[in-house]
């Protein structure tokens, strides 16, 4: 049987058969989406978070536990009489962030990591899904699973990175020594949409754009020449994805996430544009990094293994995120 409820007609009942499911890092991008498809199946979830949900959180529909996964106690708490474990709780942000937090970033992630999934296999959890990300591989243009270790990752990114290659270590060093092949790792792109980070200091690049050309801002600064190319993900591929690795891939190893394509950043300026209708002129800062020139992530292996198909294309995906952020903010950011 399938868990994703919108694909195949599923029992209700089925989640709740399959015993209580944890998703960590539940309030937020990744969290929100991925709560609802496995409500929308008939799951019985308990969540966290690191501090107290927001006013719109389903806690009437879940088991919510406020606290710090880093916290060894915590995490073995919350494990308690679980099944299935989404764990999707860390620190992100930009290169900027990265790179001022660099400890937080790795002894932070790090921890939360080890902590939480120790604690499942303690707990005797039947299916681990451990969400990784594509930073952990060395510079190159076309991101390959099986290219992880073949150098450093890139300097912008290597403390989130080096945290969640040893995660993706340790899952590897649990199954050699415990014998365990319960567990799935994923690796999303550079995913967004409805509640995301919009913070200016700490988003990400669309959410940071799309915030940015709807305060307002004129000239649109924009780092670097545009023509860096990236691949970008709407959150609800990148969940589609998830599930069907919990569903199918589990002691497969790690799956790449992403549309497959590279879009330049020119493009998604252009299409930031046109779903805000923000026409401003764009400032092109070549005094500050662009990055790598391109970064694209090799889906084959999820789409012949788990049947992974990402649906969204990206000005599509920008607009539904504007739509949603103008009906959060309302009418004055309009």
């Amino acid at each position: 049987m399938s868990i994703l409820a919108k694909q195949v007609d599923v029992p209700a009942q089925y989640a709740a058969e399959s015993g209580l499911v944890l998703v960590t890092g539940a309030t937020g991008l990744f969290g929100r989406r991925l709560m609802e498809r496995l409500l929308e199946a008939g799951a019985v979830l308990r969540t966290t978070s690191l501090r107290p949900p927001p006013a719109d959180f389903p806690v009437d529909r879940v088991d919510h536990r406020v606290g710090d996964l880093g916290d060894r106690a915590f995490a073995r708490q919350v494990m308690d009489g679980v099944k299935g474990l989404f764990h999707l709780a860390g620190q992100r942000g930009s290169v900027g962030i990265q790179r001022k937090h660099a400890a937080t970033m790795l002894g932070e992630n790090l921890t939360i990591c080890i902590n939480t999934l120790d604690a499942a296999r303690r707990a005797g959890v039947e299916r681990v899904l451990y969400t990784s990300t594509v930073s952990v591989y060395p510079p190159m243009r076309v991101y390959r699973e099986d290219l992880i270790w073949s150098a450093n990752p890139h300097p912008a990114d290597e403390f989130v990175a080096w945290a969640k290659r040893m995660a993706e270590k340790f899952l590897e060093a649990q199954e050699i020594q415990y014998g365990f092949r319960n567990s799935v790792i994923v690796r999303p792109v550079n995913t967004f949409g409805p509640h995301d980070d919009f913070k200016p200091e700490t988003a990400l690049v669309v959410p940071a754009l799309i915030g940015r050309a709807l305060s307002g801002q004129n000239p649109l600064v924009v780092w670097g020449d545009g023509t860096a190319v990236r691949d970008f993900l709407y959150v609800s591929d990148a969940v589609e994805g998830m599930l069907l690795a919990y569903q199918n891939g589990m002691g497969k190893g790690a799956f790449n996430i992403g549309s497959g394509r590279g879009h330049s950043i020119r493009e998604l300026v252009e299409a930031v544009q046109a779903a805000t209708g923000k026409q401003v002129e764009i400032a092109w800062d070549t005094t500050k990094p662009s990055g790598e020139p391109q970064k694209i992530a090799d889906i084959s292996r999820a789409r012949e293994l788990l049947g992974y198909a990402p649906k969204v294309d990206l000005a599509a995906a920008i607009a539904e995120t504007v739509q949603w952020y103008l009906a959060l903010r309302g009418p004055v950011m309009r």
